[in-house]
């Protein structure tokens, strides 16, 4: 790769997806003369190129040096350094070496695209991003790095079995099943698809994390039901996925935050009756208030309060509400980050307020039996 300055692989953001009729993605077939104006030469190069394929594609061009263009982009450097720095520039303050003969900037914005562009320009073409960092790259929520099952958090990239195995600093490297059908282009990076990537990340996570991510990936349409069972089905005997099973059953798109639909998840997981996700509530015809959960038969109400409920203006107007609530017949329980410390105690003060405002069965007249 000496010589190869950098594939700004982030900056090609085109709309079309997919792959041309030689065998490349389309980003790269179109939006390569952005960065690399062949010579004579070269564009005789390129001709026979597009015969050879993709391959054949990327060996060139890691012959001709391409400028930098965006902060946030890694980039390779040769013993001559990168076009238009010096070698010397390049070891200096203000750039980042996360592995040897790759940089990115240190005043990068966007810090997890730098980092995976690093990652993958080090790595073979093929390698693919997966599970927990190709949800990352999409801002799908995930849970405290802390929280997750992974011993170290590392960028997480694979190839196919018969490739090589990815070995970096920082990179969790693996060799993977990796059908054509789960692999896509996001951002000018090869990874897995949504629904590959939730499947893959129930390995890593806890199982309300994983519901909330699958409510948030339905409710901006990134994907569907029937392609997350797809996967789950296809991925029948691996790792996590037991946990994607139980969880698809479960998710919700009608969800507007991953606390919510943690929320709703630990309650679920705990038998709990399912609640109904952010409805409107109205009460002699007016409309009141659209809450996060309710049990809709014992006019119960579950309404998370994050950190935009603490400002004082928005306390007001939730004490204003939930008074109203209150008055229409609801009882309206407020949770808070606390509560989730203690899912225990949270289950336990929901099921008590279920129990008590399930109603009573029907009294039969002394001497009568049930007869179902």
């Amino acid at each position: 790769m000496a010589g190869f300055a950098a594939l700004n692989l982030a900056t090609t953001r085109h709309s079309a997806g997919g792959w041309d009729g030689e065998g490349a993605p389309r980003w790269l077939s179109t939006g390569i003369s952005r960065y690399w104006r062949p010579s004579p030469s070269d564009a005789v190069a390129m001709a026979h190129t597009r015969h050879a394929g993709f391959p054949a594609l990327m060996a060139n061009i890691r012959k001709h040096p391409v400028p930098v263009r965006n902060v946030n982009e890694a980039f390779v450097v040769s013993s001559d350094g990168a076009q238009g720095l010096s070698r010397s520039q390049t070891r200096g303050s203000s750039f980042s070496q996360p592995s040897r003969g790759v940089r990115y900037a240190a005043g990068a914005t966007d810090l997890a695209l730098a980092r995976t562009t690093a990652t993958l320009l080090g790595s073979r073409e093929e390698a693919t991003l997966t599970d927990l960092s190709a949800a990352d790259l999409r801002d799908l929520p995930l849970p405290p790095r802390g929280a997750w099952k992974v011993s170290e958090p590392r960028l997480s990239i694979a190839t196919s079995p018969g490739g090589s195995h990815p070995q970096r600093r920082g990179v969790r490297g693996r060799r993977l099943d990796l059908p054509d059908e789960h692999l896509v282009w996001y951002r000018g990076i090869r990874c897995t698809s949504v629904a590959r990537t939730w499947v893959d990340c129930a390995a890593e996570i806890s199982l309300p994390h994983l519901i909330a991510m699958g409510d948030a990936a339905l409710r901006r349409q990134l994907v569907t039901l029937a392609e997350l069972d797809a996967v789950v089905r296809w991925a029948r005997g691996r790792r996590g996925v037991v946990a994607a099973r139980t969880a698809l059953p479960l998710l919700d798109p009608a969800a507007e935050s991953p606390p919510e639909s943690i929320v709703r998840a630990i309650l679920v997981l705990a038998k709990l009756p399912r609640p109904a996700c952010n409805v409107d509530i109205s009460h002699a015809g007016t409309w009141i208030a659209r809450v996060d959960l309710c049990w809709h038969k014992e006019r119960v109400i579950v309404e998370y309060d994050g950190a935009v409920h603490l400002e004082e203006k928005q306390r007001r107007r939730d004490a204003v509400r939930r008074n109203e609530l209150q008055a229409a017949g609801w009882l309206v329980i407020t949770l808070t980050a606390d509560d989730l410390k203690d899912p225990e105690g949270m289950v336990a003060k929901l099921r008590q307020c279920l129990q008590h405002r399930t109603p009573a069965p029907p009294t039969l007249p002394s001497g009568e039996l049930w007869r179902g």
